[in-house]
C-alpha cells in the first residue's frame, strides 16, 4: 500500500487522468464563454484568445484534483483495490479491519456528494434552459450537456458505488467478531 504519492498508473489510470483533463478543459471553456457572452459576441478570436488558456487551466486543475483524490485514498493502487473490493462485494481474507474499514467508509461517504451533484445539475439545467434567450443555442446546448453529464455520472457511478460500499461495510462489520 502506497501512502506517500499517487504511485504507478496503469492504462486505466492514465485514461482517467485524460478524461479528467478533457472534462476540466470543457468546463472551463464553457464557463468562460458563458461569462464573456454577456459582454461580447462569441467569435473565433475570443475562443482562441480566452478559451484556449481557460481550457489549459481547467485541464490542469482537474488533473491536479484527480491526483489529489488518489493521494488522499493512499495512492492510485489503494484506489483500485478499494474499487475492486466494492465491485466484488467482499474484502480479501487477511486484510486488517483497521485498513479496509476507513477506505471503504470513504467510498460510502460519497453518496451525499453524488446526490448533491444530481440536485445541482438538475437546477443548473433548469436555469440554463430558462436563460436560453440570453445566449446562443451552442452555449445553451453545451451547458445542458455538461450539467447532464454531471448528473448522469453521479447517478450511474458515484451513488451506486457509494451504496455498494455501504452494503459492504454492513456485511463486513457485522461478521467481525
Amino acid at each position: 500500500m502506497n501512502g506517500v504519492g499517487v504511485g504507478v498508473l496503469d492504462e486505466s489510470g492514465r485514461l482517467r487522468l485524460l478524461g479528467s483533463g478533457v472534462t476540466g478543459a470543457a468546463f472551463a471553456v464553457v464557463l468562460v464563454m458563458l461569462v464573456l457572452s454577456s459582454w461580447t459576441e462569441a467569435t473565433t478570436t475570443v475562443l482562441v484568445s480566452v478559451g484556449i488558456p481557460a481550457a489549459a487551466a481547467g485541464a490542469a486543475i482537474a488533473v491536479y484534483l484527480q491526483l489529489r483524490a488518489w493521494r488522499a485514498e493512499g495512492g492510485y493502487e489503494n484506489s483500485v483495490l478499494v474499487r475492486d473490493w466494492v465491485a466484488e462485494g467482499q474484502i480479501p481474507i487477511g486484510v486488517p479491519a483497521e485498513l479496509w474499514i476507513p477506505l471503504v467508509q470513504a467510498q460510502a461517504d460519497r453518496e451525499g456528494a453524488g446526490w448533491g451533484k444530481v440536485v445541482l445539475g438538475t437546477l443548473w439545467i433548469a436555469m440554463t434552459w430558462s436563460m436560453r434567450d440570453q445566449h446562443d443555442a451552442l452555449i445553451t446546448t453545451m451547458l445542458i450537456l455538461l450539467w447532464a453529464g454531471m448528473v448522469l455520472w453521479a447517478a450511474v457511478w458515484v451513488i451506486p458505488r457509494a451504496r455498494a460500499a455501504r452494503a459492504l461495510l454492513r456485511r463486513g462489520v457485522s461478521t467481525i467478531g
